[in-house]
């Protein structure tokens, strides 16, 4: 049995990333993300079981990062608005600091097969728990889990993918945080 490489590992997700925002989906391949990587086909099986278990692994492990990335920026007892500021923010700024990886993830996630591995209140309990805290607290607007995340999400989404187009991105982000404090603030 072959050992498994950390480095060769990650030039396979590198490769798996690459390939599939090239391909699409249904156009990548075990061979070309072998071919990307620089790895032979029997290389990618040491690590994955077949190409949806290796797309659904790297899809959870990227889906997952950018809301770790969310969670790290909290800090206990802030207030509703910053609360608010600090998840569109770093939402934001993950999707234009690892534009590859959340695009990849925008592209599985439109994938019917692949948005049953990975749904994103399954990605954020962390950020969902401290969600529900404010709004035990009465700050934060109650709704279900989907809602919020659907709420707070897809405008970040937008403005990350369409960035360019605003002529003054700055601007657009305050008052996209703006908006979206005044539709779930108190």
């Amino acid at each position: 049995m072959r050992t498994k490489d950390f480095d060769k590992l990650e030039r396979i997700k590198r490769a798996i990333v690459n390939v599939t925002l090239k391909e699409g989906i249904d156009g990548c391949s075990v061979a070309k993300i072998a071919r990307a990587a620089g790895v032979s086909p029997a290389t990618i099986y040491v690590y994955y079981e077949n190409k949806e278990e290796m797309l659904s692994a790297v899809f959870s492990e990227y889906a997952h990062q950018s809301y770790f990335h969310m969670t790290d920026k909290l800090i206990p007892d802030m207030s509703a608005e910053d609360l608010i500021e600090t998840i569109v923010r770093s939402a934001y700024n993950y999707a234009l600091d690892h534009e590859e990886a959340f695009s990849f993830v925008e592209q599985c996630s439109s994938n019917p097969a692949l948005q049953e591995c990975v749904t994103q209140t399954d990605c954020c309990p962390e950020l969902l728990r401290t969600i529900h805290a404010y709004q035990e607290r009465g700050l934060i607007r109650s709704c279900s889990d989907q809602n919020m995340v659907a709420v707070l999400f897809a405008p970040i989404k937008f403005f990350a993918f369409n960035h360019r187009n605003y002529p003054d991105r700055q601007e657009g982000l305050d008052e996209l945080i703006e908006l979206l404090q005044n539709a779930l603030i108190y």
